[in-house]
């Protein structure tokens, strides 16, 4: 999945910098929208609420109608635009978003016309770009300039990118030359190359003297690499990786600029704890999926921000993590044994345990007897199947919340000799 900027509109507030570099999908859920579509790429259903013009052609007027009237506008299927209909959807508000999911040609005067709307352009539908086209899209200053569709371009192109007035450009680069790197470096704005697979250490150099934030997608770099990317004066991410080459981690640490990664999984304490404390550290948790217990103990000082995903934990780590200070949500965790369940619940905050759907088997009793038994405040709301013995246990202490009785399936296993019932496989 391609990356985009957010700059989210609250209030009346540009949330830019706040919320950072997100995927569409995660930022959808933080902002409790929907990305449920029919079509292959649902990235302009974000964000919610705008509208989709499903014909493939459309005249000025058609463009000026749901130009003034959309905020967030969608030209599906349109592949072609002209400059009477570029101009026509211009409009003077920034916060406004512009999509050309399917659009191939666009000439110099129709870009030219379109420059001129300072709101988000992504035109992802284009696959090759001119030096002409290029520089007559950056012409005016405006939002990002989204051309996630160009996967290659010469240093000609490169060159007049760079010389745009635009707050950021992103490409579909997915690997890149000394070349193209230099030329991009230049760029005064932000740059994204959300699919980038690859980079030189010579490419790496050349970005030494971009001075804004750098994305680099999904590249896997070496130490080398992380090295001289320490290099760059401006904030650095890699926010399609999900793990760091070994030793990457405690070279990025030392950057003297934000870190920007949604990692599955830290292998470098010096790098959480340099993540953890700066300005986008939310988004450097949403995405992990397990932790050792050393990262575990500096998310419990430093309470980034929500683990979402988190769906792996050793007792050890939990132990470290219920250091915190604060209420400790686990959405994604979807099984407790009795030593993970003492280690998360032996503290005085609450525990919101949201994704345990099933309290039967052998542990079941185990389980509830130490969430019983331990101090925290327990949070069950979802919970949906439990066997008799292991409710009975979990209502004997009052600050365990479970569903309504309705909700509740409750699961009856076969007897053994005595008449008490079998815990279960």
């Amino acid at each position: 999945m391609s990356l985009i900027e957010t700059a989210v509109f609250v209030n009346g507030q540009n949330m830019r910098s706040t919320l950072s570099i997100i995927p569409s999908v995660i930022l959808a859920l933080i902002m409790g929208t929907s990305l449920r579509a029919t079509e292959p790429d649902d990235r302009y259903l974000w964000p919610a609420g705008g509208f989709v013009y499903r014909e493939a052609t459309i005249t000025p007027k058609k463009a000026r109608d749901l130009a003034r009237q959309h905020h967030v506008l969608t030209l599906l299927k349109v592949p072609e635009l002209s400059a009477d209909v570029a101009q026509n959807l211009v409009t003077p508000y920034e916060d406004t978003f512009l999509t050309f999911p399917s659009l191939e040609k666009l000439d110099v005067q129709a870009a030219k016309a379109l420059s001129n709307r300072p709101g988000y352009l992504r035109l992802w539908g284009l696959k090759t770009l001119t030096p002409e086209v290029a520089a007559a899209l950056g012409s005016h200053a405006g939002q990002d300039l989204e051309l996630s569709g160009i996967r290659e371009i010469s240093p000609e192109v490169a060159r007049a990118l760079a010389g745009g007035k635009r707050w950021a450009v992103e490409l579909g680069l997915k690997s890149i030359s000394v070349e193209v790197a230099a030329e991009l470096a230049t760029f005064q704005g932000e740059l994204f190359l959300s699919d980038l697979e690859t980079l030189s250490n010579e490419a790496a150099s050349a970005f030494r003297s971009h001075g804004s934030y750098l994305d680099l997608g999904k590249a896997k770099i070496s130490a080398e690499v992380a090295e001289t990317l320490l290099l760059h004066d401006g904030d650095i991410g890699m926010m399609g990786v999900k793990r760091l080459e070994p030793g990457v981690g405690d070279i990025l640490a030392r950057h003297k600029s934000d870190v920007r990664l949604m990692l599955e999984e830290f292998d470098s304490v010096a790098l959480a704890r340099k993540m953890f404390a700066e300005g986008h550290k939310s988004t450097s948790v949403c995405d992990l999926r397990t932790m050792s217990p050393e990262i575990a103990a500096e998310y419990a000082r430093q309470d980034p921000g929500s683990l979402e995903h988190l769906d792996s934990l050793s007792p050890e780590a939990a132990a470290e993590l219920a250091r915190g200070r604060h209420d400790l949500e686990l959405p994604a965790l979807t099984h407790l044994t009795p030593e993970l369940a003492r280690a998360l619940t032996e503290r005085k905050p609450a525990v919101y345990l949201t994704g345990i759907k099933s309290l039967e088997g052998a542990e079941a009793v185990p389980v509830a007897e130490v969430l019983a038994s331990t101090p925290a405040p327990v949070y069950l709301e979802f919970l949906e199947r439990v066997s008799p013995a292991a409710l009975a246990v979990l209502r004997k202490k009052s600050s365990i919340t479970l569903p309504p009785d309705e909700r509740l399936t409750i699961v009856v296993g076969p007897k053994i000799g005595d008449g008490s019932e079998f815990p279960g496989p």
